[in-house]
């Protein structure tokens, strides 16, 4: 019985798991932020402008937003919330002051809209399985 040799057999399954893994970690990425978007909107939308003029910096509402996936022992996530320069105005919204009352916007927004980002979660799996 003959024997058939293949060259670079070792190293072609190597570059097909490799660009399995880079993809299935971009559609990862891709679907955690799709996901965030619409609990980002429903905080925006619960959160009252005030009517004082920032000059040196922006409105909270206009500063929340959707973060760059970050991953951590082994796992990724999202942060949804406004950026260093007017997080410290949220923490008075979202729990109130001794003078102002509570007006919660971060988990009531996640509350609402938790089915849609799961919803939209597995749409992107779906869609990254198709192709």
């Amino acid at each position: 019985m003959s024997g058939i040799e293949l060259q670079g057999i070792d190293a072609m399954v190597r570059e097909i798991r490799q660009r399995l893994t880079s993809g299935v970690d971009r559609l990862e990425s891709k679907a955690l932020r799709a996901a965030g978007e619409p609990i980002a909107e429903d905080m925006k939308s619960r959160v009252e402008v005030s009517d004082r003029n920032y000059t040196k910096s922006r409105h909270y509402q206009d500063d929340i937003r959707v973060s760059r996936v970050i991953r951590k022992d082994g796992m990724k996530y999202i942060l949804i919330g406004a950026t260093k320069s007017t997080s410290w105005r949220g923490h008075w919204l979202e729990w109130g002051t001794s003078r102002t009352p509570a007006q919660p916007h971060v988990e009531p927004a996640f509350h609402a809209r938790k089915g849609d980002a799961v919803r939209i979660m597995a749409e992107e799996f779906a869609k990254g399985l198709r192709r």
